[in-house]
């Protein structure tokens, strides 16, 4: 098994001092904003509640632009608290994580005994730190979009030095950071196993599983227009959907994932019946057989949205129906305050209007 390791994600950075950056709420990320030349991070203590602990490795996952550099300070001890010239007792992870001290200050915490400075790494060995609390503080220099996400801290870095003799387990020697390599392997595979439960969940999942999940279930989600909202949805009430499949309940609950808003459906055969009973007026809707369906939105859809839309509704409707999607238009309302001028005219449906600067060609019809 892998040793003990410390995970920095949402909450641990939500208590972290943070300059030049953001938390993304769903995925946890590091966002760095890009309109600024300095993003800076200073974690709070992790505390391994042993005097003396030995660190192993430090690793996150980072996406940067050519021209940012990376540096990366650590520092441990077995003391959490220092003294002021004036004898002031102030604890080091408030001093680190203050808006009022200066970067320069903070980074002398850093430089003394105890503390370390990598440049351009993502994947550290700490092995030459050594103390109960661990401070870590990640500089990125230069202006540009980037992320940084799964920061790891694993306290012992190594699995295979205690299976040699004594003679061989000299801390931090060549022999012990050849090792580190088939461990770091060791551990992330051993990480990502660790991580399966979370892969499967709707919730936490990364967006690209989504669709993979989706197909499991029999649901074709390849189209890109969806939001992640809406996939995450689909996923999580796909069993719905498919045992409701061919329902009325189950096109409105689609319509309503993919636009936001409440349809209205209209099948042909009850059309018909309204009609027969007088409970209906005469209507452009009854057109088709008995199979036909009429969705009717009030949300405007681009010829693009309609497809997409009628892919998705296709893969839940009865068999041998045939949907119509209708867009409603806002019907105007004249109130008691308004009246009508003598030139004043109410237009009725219309399909096209020619403005003062239109000319028709010859063989132009308008129907």
């Amino acid at each position: 098994m892998a040793g003990i390791n410390y995970s920095i994600k949402k909450n641990r950075l939500e208590n972290s001092y943070l300059v030049g950056m953001s938390v993304d709420l769903e995925s946890g990320r590091l966002l760095l904003d890009k309109d600024t030349g300095i993003h800076r991070l200073y974690t709070d203590k992790i505390d391994s509640a042993t005097d003396g602990c030995e660190w192993g490795r430090l690793s996150f996952d980072m996406e940067l632009t050519e021209n940012m550099a990376l540096y990366v300070y650590a520092f441990a001890g077995d003391f959490d608290t220092w003294y002021d010239s004036e004898g002031r007792n102030h604890t080091i992870a408030d001093t680190l994580k203050s808006k009022d001290i200066p970067d320069e200050d903070k980074k002398r915490f850093f430089s003394g005994d105890g503390g370390a400075r990598f440049v351009g790494k993502n994947d550290i060995l700490l092995y030459r730190l050594k103390g109960r609390f661990l401070y870590i503080a990640i500089e990125i220099l230069g202006a540009g979009e980037g992320y940084i996400d799964r920061i790891r801290i694993d306290r012992k870095g190594d699995q295979f030095m205690d299976a040699f003799p004594s003679v061989y387990r000299e801390r931090d020697s060549f022999f012990h950071r050849f090792l580190s390599v088939f461990s770091s392997i060791y551990n992330d595979v051993d990480y990502e196993i660790s991580r399966l439960p979370e892969l499967l969940d709707v919730d936490k999942c990364p967006r690209e599983c989504l669709r993979v999940y989706a197909g499991w279930l029999g649901i074709d989600l390849s189209w890109d227009f969806l939001t992640e909202d809406a996939e995450r949805t689909f996923v999580r009430e796909a069993y719905n959907l498919n045992r409701t499949k061919g329902t009325k309940a189950c096109l409105l609950r689609v319509l309503e994932i993919v636009t936001g808003e409440k349809a209205v459906i209209l099948e042909n055969n009850a059309i018909r019946a309204y009609l027969e009973k007088g409970e209906m007026s005469e209507t452009e809707l009854i057109s088709g057989g008995i199979y036909d369906v009429n969705i009717l939105l009030r949300k405007q859809l681009s010829d693009t949205d309609r497809q997409q839309i009628m892919y998705l509704l296709n893969q839940f409707k009865p068999i041998r129906s045939r949907l119509h999607l209708i867009q409603l238009r806002d019907t105007p309302i004249l109130d008691d305050e308004i009246y009508l001028d003598l030139n004043a005219v109410l237009a009725g449906e219309t399909l096209g209007v020619l403005d003062d600067d239109m000319e028709l060609a010859d063989d132009i019809i308008l129907e």
